[in-house]
């Protein structure tokens, strides 16, 4: 009898725009360095955010069709990991439209008021870099959500014996990862200092 992973399925549910995850680097060679931070938080919205919101619920139903396929055999870690994605995805989601709604505008109004030469924002709560540090808590959030995930997969390989179903979910999961770690890094690295820095000239 053959074994529940095994059995025919759509590579079509697995594989849907797996193509559009592998970044390979052509925008992001950009100097983000020096562009303004709208385009800067443009293209991180365009290209991450929107990234995310097409494969998140994507991946969220491949790995709960692995789960249902792979029921009746040792599937503690497929449900585990099932368990910790939907937990990342509900939190990341949250943050998008945090960053979306809430700090991005800000940060275009320091922007605005510092090429403007006019009276910089006052804010309720202070330093702009009081709502960058609750982001930069959940990016070390989704990142602990991440390494847990990669545990659970072996790395995002699996096992020898890991059937190609479980594979072609975990190839998903690394460039879900890859692009993580690009997205974290222009916000951590690059736009967080920027506008830090811009605030503190503008004083």
């Amino acid at each position: 009898m053959p074994d529940a992973g095994d059995r025919p399925v759509s590579t079509e549910l697995l594989l849907t725009d797996v193509g559009g995850a592998c970044f390979k680097g052509d925008a992001e060679q950009a100097d983000w360095n020096t562009s303004s931070l709208d385009t800067l938080m443009q293209h991180i919205v365009g290209r991450h955010h929107g990234f995310l919101r097409k494969e998140l619920p994507s991946i969220e139903r491949a790995i709960a069709k692995v789960v249902d396929l792979r029921a009746g055999t040792n599937a503690t870690a497929l449900v585990s990991l099932e368990r910790t994605f939907r937990f990342f995805k509900r939190e990341l989601e949250l943050h998008l439209r945090k960053e979306e709604e809430v700090l991005f505008p800000l940060i275009r109004r320091v922007e605005v008021a510092f090429s403007t030469r006019a009276r910089l924002p006052r804010f309720p709560f202070g330093s702009i870099a009081n709502p960058i540090g609750i982001m930069e808590e959940d990016h070390d959030t989704e990142n602990r959500q991440l390494e847990k995930m990669l545990g659970l997969t072996g790395n995002y390989s699996g096992p020898q014996e890991a059937v190609k179903i479980c594979r072609l979910v975990f190839e998903r999961l690394q460039n879900l990862n890859a692009d993580m770690k690009l997205h974290v890094h222009l916000e951590n690295n690059v736009l967080f200092p920027r506008i830090t820095t811009l605030e503190n000239e503008s004083w």
